[in-house]
């Protein structure tokens, strides 16, 4: 069983840039992501077709979580993406997500001082 999302419930109306880590928080639990990956649902996420621009920011919001729970591998069978114009935030998101463990997290080798 598949979960369709549509970014357009997630945004205000006309507004055509979607930002920010928190208002990608407030849509991940709103989408019930979590949830969708504990039940191995695929989730099929359609960009609107008069979007401007993802940030990264909003993507990690929303997907991060994923990324890191599931893996590269597994979150790019599981999560589909549609609209124009995704492909590059979502390649920048998944490698940023993999790279990161969390905002605050420091690169190894440094210590906290």
């Amino acid at each position: 069983m598949a979960v369709r999302i549509d970014l357009a419930d997630y945004n205000s109306p006309g507004v055509r840039v979607y930002a920010g880590r928190e208002r990608g928080e407030l849509a991940r639990a709103k989408a019930a992501l979590d949830r969708a990956d504990e039940a191995g649902e695929v989730v099929i996420v359609k960009i609107p077709p008069d979007v401007f621009s993802i940030n990264t920011s909003f993507f990690l919001g929303m997907f991060a979580d994923s990324i890191r729970k599931l893996g590269e591998r597994e979150f790019r069978n599981r999560y589909r993406f549609e609209g124009p114009n995704v492909d590059l935030v979502v390649e920048d998101g998944i490698k940023e997500a993999l790279r990161t463990s969390s905002p605050l997290a420091q690169p190894s080798g440094l210590a906290a001082g």
